[in-house]
């Protein structure tokens, strides 16, 4: 699995620098060209209502250049051996970043994302999971890059490949296995089975039960592994696929989770109900395919 085109959106906060050196390692990686790209977004308020229209005094054409003169200092600080196409325009960051996907044909989008808090089911950023949601491309992310004792390698040395029990897992080994293969990486795969409807309580308490929902899955992991021609570690275990993608992750050190985002049409159930989850609870960054 090779990219040619990233596109890395800027805003300048400290998550951008932390986040820069992964983006330097997988340009350098892959061989690939780099657009940083800054959306300078002007609130819909600023412009009053069709009751009340206002004139702001803004000098959007100023801003927007402000932007571009940021950009070439964050390349010049951050990315000094490489020549990345500077991009900054006006638009709201998670349309504008689908929109150039399309536009520029862009293969990887990399960029962190909010993942602290009480209520961080809230906090996963609204332009990042538009961006999930809406592009085609594969997206690369980290909720918790700004943590004291982050650890994860922008070298992509440990990887946890998070598989479910549809068609989408003959693609991610195959995928997993193409990045064993090119960068030399240790692959985990992880498999995680729901948990027990209440109705049927006593039949899943059942531990024989169990371990035989497990084998089961572990036997169709291994004939998908035969096609692919893989030979990786397998993990199975009961519980939420977020908490049990995170914990393996924790376990190994990993330094990147590979999932699916699902294919079309059934992308947008499977993204709600999994693909949020593990992006903001796992402890290094998320490649989404």
């Amino acid at each position: 699995m090779n990219f040619t085109r990233i596109l890395y959106p800027v805003d300048f906060s400290e998550r951008s620098r932390v986040v820069a050196p992964y983006v330097h390692a997988a340009v350098k990686r892959h061989g690939a060209s780099l657009t940083l790209a800054n959306f300078v977004e002007i609130p819909a308020l600023w412009y009053g209502t069709a009751e009340a229209p206002c004139a702001p005094d803004l000098n959007i054409g100023g801003m927007i250049d402000d932007a571009a003169e940021r950009l070439k200092a964050f390349a010049c600080e951050f990315f000094p051996d490489l020549k990345p196409q500077i991009l900054a325009e006006e638009g709201e960051p998670g349309t504008s970043i689908a929109e150039l996907v399309k536009e520029m044909g862009i293969d990887l989008v990399m960029m962190p994302t909010r993942g602290r808090g009480r209520f961080r089911a809230a906090l996963l950023g609204s332009a990042t999971a538009k961006v999930l949601h809406d592009v085609g491309c594969a997206v690369w992310t980290a909720a918790h890059a700004e943590e004291p004792g982050y650890a994860a390698s922008p070298e992509w040395r440990n990887v946890v490949c998070a598989i479910d029990g549809t068609g989408d897992a003959q693609r991610l080994i195959q995928c997993a296995g193409e990045i064993a293969s090119s960068f030399g990486s240790r692959v985990h795969l992880v498999h995680a089975l729901p948990p027990a409807p209440a109705t049927k309580m006593e039949q899943y308490l059942s531990r024989d039960f169990d371990e035989a929902l497990k084998a089961s899955a572990r036997r169709e992991i291994a004939a998908l592994q035969k096609d692919a021609g893989t030979d990786f570690r397998v993990c199975v275990e009961t519980g939420d696929a977020a908490t049990v993608v995170a914990s393996i992750a924790e376990k190994d050190r990993a330094d990147l989770v590979l999932i699916g985002r699902g294919i079309l049409p059934h992308f947008a159930g499977r993204l709600r109900t999994h693909v949020y989850a593990i992006v903001r609870d796992a402890p290094c960054p998320v490649l989404s395919i």
